[in-house]
């Protein structure tokens, strides 16, 4: 059954710090809390204005809420700008019906359901900077796997051993963002996620070190538009961990 207990959701979290985990573990949750503290001070001026301009050319709600599990029991509410129209969920658009495949909701960019600040939120990534507070609170990290809805998650019971991408703290960008997940199969994308949940528990691995690839080729597609081949990122993975083999059974 799913815990939706905020006060323990908070205590499970902070566990990263205290409790028995591995030093770069305990060092990725210190590192996200002291960077989510900065950057939550320094981009005042940019929520103030992304605030007024969503207000002003499209109107409210300003953000966005979704309930979205973060981990294997661990269900929050998560926070975004609006990027989509008010009617986004309408049979106008049929989101579901044209982008889920297998559990996972990719829209392209290019889809009209986006206003056309919200297009700018999105391709800058700046939609995701409401999640700072998620950090702080839930537990969530810059990088890991992307939490998802529950209407997700029906669709993914179907593949063996989905839950392996959720044995690590869900992040702001990832691996499968890096590859581009628009162009990854259900299968590939569950497959390298569940390699970084390795990478996080493996006694070999250092997930600083894979964050640090994961975190430049974020800025490098953010700002060309290329995405970082599924072989490569294989490759990185494995490096993370010692040079390892990981299994990534899906």
């Amino acid at each position: 059954m799913i815990k939706k207990n905020k006060s323990k959701s908070v205590e499970m979290d902070y566990s990263y710090l205290f409790g028995k985990r591995k030093f770069s573990n305990r060092i990725k949750r210190l590192l996200d809390i002291v960077l989510a503290v900065i950057l939550l001070i320094m981009l005042i001026p940019f929520f103030i204005l992304s605030v007024l301009c969503i207000y002003l050319f499209s109107g409210r709600p300003i953000f966005y809420f979704s309930k979205r599990r973060i981990a294997r029991n661990n269900i929050i509410q998560t926070y975004k700008f609006r990027t989509m129209h008010q009617d986004a969920n309408s049979d106008k658009y049929k989101l579901k019906e044209l982008y889920m495949v297998g559990g996972f909701l990719d829209i392209p960019i290019e889809s009209e359901v986006y206003t056309r600040i919200g297009r700018i939120l999105e391709r800058t990534q700046l939609v995701e900077t409401p999640q700072f507070l998620n950090i702080l609170f839930d537990g969530m990290s810059f990088i890991g796997n992307r939490p998802l809805p529950e209407d997700n998650i029906k669709f993914l019971r179907e593949y063996a051993n989905w839950e392996a991408r959720f044995e690590s703290p869900s992040g702001i960008t990832g691996i499968s963002q890096v590859v581009g997940k628009i162009y990854l199969n259900p299968v590939s994308r569950l497959k390298i996620e569940s390699m970084y949940s390795e990478v996080y528990n493996s006694p070999s691995g250092n997930i600083l070190k894979c964050d640090a690839f994961i975190l430049y080729y974020t800025i490098k597609f953010i700002l060309t538009g290329i995405p970082l081949k599924f072989e490569t990122a294989v490759k990185i993975l494995t490096f993370a961990n010692g040079g390892i083999s990981l299994n990534g059974s899906i």
